[in-house]
């Protein structure tokens, strides 16, 4: 080898450079959707179980403080300002009606739901209707995380909590998406859709090919037990 020879450096030429950015280019427009859907599924699934946990201590604490858990025992629309004691809220949003607050993180609404001319609010898990909220129109508190807490206390000592996760200024706004429901009775509470809840029946309450004012309701129990619900939910329902 020649003494001239011996300071030769190899590098890559223009082409092989290109070639490769192409290929890390491609590689990177197939595995970041996939991250990013999956960090979304993560972060919901995170907070669904985190809400279904805060909303079954507040239970239980009222329990253990002796406190009525039966709705008939409260005035209409009073039982989730006692709930409010147990968690820790940045605004109290009222109950749908006159006392209702007008708050940029509030689910506001001035008139009672009509499936045929109601236009804003939730939409069902279809995407096709909007949700009937007459089961979530007794009160809303913001919690500090910013969910969204609904509550409705029925005459027949049952009580439903509904939970946004992510806050109704954040979409979708969606039943079974960002919201669900869980149901208070008999001393326990159970993810709407499971045995024993007043809308159990999956095929009609949690199905992205039903149309109905209440489609979705349903999706807690299965987001609490299909492990990759979120993750089917984040690609499927747009």
């Amino acid at each position: 080898m020649t003494e001239r020879g011996k300071y030769i450096k190899k590098a890559f030429t223009l082409a092989e450079t290109l070639i490769t950015l192409g290929i890390i280019g491609v590689v990177a427009a197939m595995t970041i959707p996939n991250l990013i859907m999956a960090q979304k599924a993560h972060r919901l699934r995170s907070q669904f179980l985190k809400s279904y946990s805060t909303i079954q201590q507040a239970f239980r604490q009222m329990e253990a403080d002796d406190i009525s858990l039966d709705p008939t025992t409260y005035p209409a629309g009073s039982f989730y300002k006692t709930f409010g004691n147990y968690v820790k809220y940045t605004v109290d949003c009222g109950r749908f009606g006159s006392g209702m607050k007008n708050h940029p993180l509030c689910f506001y609404k001035t008139q009672l739901f009509n499936p045929e001319t109601t236009t804003t609010g939730y939409k069902t898990f279809d995407g096709n209707k909007i949700f009937n909220d007459a089961y979530i129109d007794d009160g809303q508190l913001v919690l500090l995380d910013g969910t969204n807490l609904f509550f409705e206390n029925l005459s027949v000592g049952t009580i439903f909590v509904s939970v946004d996760l992510n806050g109704y200024e954040t979409p979708p706004n969606r039943a079974g998406y960002d919201l669900f429901t869980f149901q208070f009775s008999d001393g326990e509470l159970r993810t709407m859709g499971s045995r024993g809840t007043n809308f159990s029946t999956i095929v009609s309450y949690c199905n992205k090919n039903v149309s109905n004012t209440l489609n979705g309701i349903a999706c807690a129990h299965r987001a609490k037990n299909e492990t990759d619900y979120f993750k089917w939910i984040v690609k499927n329902v747009k």
